[in-house]
């Protein structure tokens, strides 16, 4: 019997963690453009009147425009955004927001993170083994 495996990059993480960063920037931008959920897809609730004529969530610009995306070092999996002292309260809302998720990863993201996972997960060579 031959079994034939490729090679396990212990170190994926560190290899594709930045690539990955900007995956996870770039469709969280998309997702504040289209004024939804990243996660459920699903539109922002709007704001009560009186409104201003500025779009959900982007009075200034400067919350999404500062959001800096970002992952430590040993820390697999976990992504982070640093932007403005009240990012977290339009996040996860107050007594008197509703809550307008601007951050976060969906379902639709496994597959393009996959991809960049996969071409760092494994090292070009494989490794054949015999028995018997």
């Amino acid at each position: 019997m031959t079994l034939t495996t490729p090679v396990v990059n212990e170190y994926w993480w560190e290899a594709s963690r930045n690539e990955l960063t900007k995956v996870v920037e770039r469709y969280n931008k998309q997702s504040w453009r289209k004024q939804v959920d990243p996660v459920t897809q699903k539109k922002w609730q709007p704001r009560k009147p009186p409104t201003g004529s500025w779009p959900l969530l982007r009075k200034t610009g400067l919350m999404q425009n500062s959001a800096q995306f970002y992952t430590m070092q040993g820390k697999k999996g976990m992504f982070y955004a640093e932007t403005v002292f009240y990012g977290p309260y339009m996040q996860y809302g107050t007594s008197t927001v509703p809550a307008r998720r601007w951050l976060g990863i969906g379902q639709q993201m496994l597959n393009p993170m996959a991809k960049v996972i996969k071409k760092h997960i494994f090292k070009r060579g494989k490794v054949t083994l015999t028995a018997g």
